[in-house]
C-alpha cells in the first residue's frame, strides 16, 4: 500500500479512496454480465468520471465518512493523551499514546489510517481536509439544474469540512494546510488554523440559510460557537450557541461492520477486548457534595489491562464499536456560554447554566460559595466541562492546550500537580514531554514549504 508522507501524497490517497468507491458501485449496479468480466482494473475510475453531476450525493457522502473516521481517531487518540487515562498496554506503540511518547517521528501517528492499529491522526485528518476542499469545488461546477439540491450539499460539505480543522487547530502544534489543493502546505498556527475552520463555518452557516437546511446550519453554528470560544470571540462564540435549539444533536456515526468504521476508543480502550488504558483513578468514583456524579460512571473490569499490570477500569458513555461520537451537544454549548459568562464577569448566567446541567442528572446545586470569584467560576467550569464531556471530541486536550501557563492551568500526566507528579506512571514508565500534536516528520521533510 502507498503510504502518504505530505499533503500532496494524501490528495492522491484521497481521490484513489473515492475512485474505489466509486468502482465498487458502477459494477455492482451494471446489467451486462459480459461487460464486467471484461473490465481489466476496477479500482482505476478516470479523475473526470468524477465530474458527473449525477454523483453529487456519493461525493458529499464520501465527505462525511471521511471526516467522521479522522475525528474518531481524533476523539480516541485526544481522551487518552489527557489526563482522564492511564496506559494500561503491553504494545509499544498504544503504550507511548498513553505516556505522551507520540513524537512527529511516530509513523502510527503520522501515516496510520483508520482500519490500522493505534490511532492514525495526521493521515486521515488530511484526506478528510482536503476530500471537503476538493469536492466543494466540483459541486460549485455543476449547475443547479442538475443538481437541484446543490447548495445545500454545498453547505454540508462545508460544514463536516470544517471538523479535521477543528481537530488540527485545536491538537496540534502546527499544521501545513495548502493555500490551493495539489500544492504543498503552508505552515499554519493553531490559531490560523481555527481561523479557517470558522470561515469554513461562516461559509456553511451562509449556505444553509439559503438552502433552509436547518441540521446543517445548526451543525455550523455549532462548530462556530466551539472556534470562536477558542479564539477568544466570546460574545461571538455566546451568540451562534445561542440560537441553536436546546436539544439540538449532531453525530459523527460509527459501525460494526468495518474495522474503518469502529468506534476505536471502545475497540481499544473501552472494549474488553485490547484494554490499552485504564480510566485514571482521578476521573474514579467522582462526586458533588457527596452525591456520585453519573456524568462519569466508572466500572472496574474484574481484570488487568493489556500490560497485565494494571487494574483495568472503564466507563459507559462507549458501549461497543457502533457507539457514535458526537460532533455538538446541548452540553457542550451551555458549557461555552457559562466559560464565556464567566470570563466576561457574570458569574451569575454560569451559575445558572451549572445548576441546570446538575438538575438534569440530580446533582446538588452549585451554590455562590462555591465559586465566589470569577477565578473560582472558570476552575468550575472546566471540571464541569471534564465531567460532561468526557471522553468526547477532544475537549479535555483543548482545555489542557487552551489554558497552559496560565492561573487555571490543567496538567498532563507526569507533570507536578498531576496524579504522577514525578514523571513516572503506574508501571514505571517515564512519560514523554508531548502536549499538543506535533507535525510529523515526513511532511516537514518531503514538503518544499517547511522544510528545513
Amino acid at each position: 500500500m502507498c503510504i502518504p508522507t505530505n499533503t500532496r501524497q494524501v490528495g492522491r490517497r484521497a481521490r484513489r479512496s473515492l475512485s474505489l468507491a466509486l468502482s465498487v458501485l458502477f459494477l455492482t449496479t451494471a446489467c451486462d454480465t459480459q461487460e464486467l468480466l471484461e473490465v481489466k482494473s476496477p479500482g482505476k475510475v478516470p479523475e473526470e468520471t468524477l465530474d458527473n453531476p449525477q454523483l453529487a450525493q456519493t461525493l458529499v457522502n464520501s465527505v462525511i465518512t471521511d471526516v467522521e473516521c479522522a475525528w474518531d481517531s481524533y476523539v480516541g487518540a485526544a481522551a487518552v493523551h489527557s489526563d482522564q487515562f492511564i496506559q494500561a498496554s503491553g504494545n509499544l506503540t498504544m503504550r507511548l499514546w498513553g505516556i505522551r511518547g507520540i513524537t512527529a517521528d511516530d509513523a502510527n501517528f503520522a501515516q496510520g489510517a483508520c482500519q490500522d492499529w493505534g490511532y492514525g491522526l495526521f493521515t486521515p485528518l488530511q484526506t478528510a481536509r482536503y476530500q471537503a476542499e476538493t469536492v466543494f469545488e466540483r459541486l460549485q461546477q455543476f449547475s443547479d439544474q442538475n443538481v437541484p439540491n446543490k447548495t445545500s450539499l454545498m453547505a454540508t460539505v462545508r460544514a463536516w469540512g470544517a471538523f479535521p480543522l477543528v481537530a488540527f487547530g485545536e491538537g496540534f502544534c502546527e499544521s501545513s494546510i495548502p493555500a490551493k489543493e495539489g500544492e504543498p502546505g503552508q505552515l499554519m498556527t493553531p490559531k490560523q488554523v481555527l481561523e479557517l475552520a470558522e470561515k469554513r463555518f461562516t461559509e456553511a452557516i451562509e449556505l444553509a440559510q439559503q438552502a433552509n437546511d436547518q441540521d446543517i446550519l445548526n451543525m455550523a453554528l455549532s462548530g462556530r460557537a466551539r472556534v470562536r470560544l477558542d479564539l477568544g470571540n466570546l460574545a461571538g462564540a455566546v451568540e451562534d450557541a445561542s440560537r441553536v435549539p436546546a436539544d439540538y444533536v449532531k453525530l459523527a456515526t460509527r459501525s460494526d461492520t468495518d474495522p474503518r468504521r469502529y468506534n476505536h476508543h471502545y475497540e481499544w480502550v473501552n472494549g474488553p477486548g485490547w484494554r490499552h488504558a485504564s480510566v485514571a483513578p482521578n476521573m474514579r468514583e467522582l462526586q458533588w457534595k457527596g452525591a456520585a456524579d453519573p456524568r462519569v460512571k466508572v466500572t472496574f473490569g474484574g481484570r488487568n489491562g493489556f500490560d497485565f499490570v494494571t487494574p483495568w477500569y472503564f466507563h459507559n458513555k462507549v458501549t461497543s464499536r457502533s457507539t457514535p461520537n458526537r460532533l455538538t451537544s446541548p452540553q457542550e454549548r451551555q458549557l461555552i456560554i457559562a466559560e464565556a459568562a464567566a470570563r466576561q464577569g457574570d458569574l451569575a448566567t454560569a451559575h445558572r447554566i451549572l445548576n441546570d446541567l446538575h438538575a438534569a442528572v440530580g446533582l446538588p446545586a452549585v451554590e455562590a460559595s462555591d465559586a465566589p470569584t470569577q477565578d473560582d467560576m472558570i476552575r468550575l467550569i472546566l471540571e464541569e466541562r471534564n465531567r460532561e464531556l468526557f471522553a468526547e471530541g477532544g475537549h479535555r486536550l483543548n482545555d489542557m492546550l487552551r489554558f497552559r501557563g496560565t492561573e487555571f492551568n490543567i496538567p498532563f500526566l507526569g507533570e507536578p500537580g498531576s496524579i504522577h507528579p514525578n514523571g513516572i506512571d503506574q508501571s514505571g514508565n517515564s512519560y514523554g514531554d508531548t502536549t499538543c500534536f506535533p507535525l510529523p516528520t515526513l511532511e516537514r521533510q518531503g514538503n518544499p514549504n517547511i522544510s528545513s
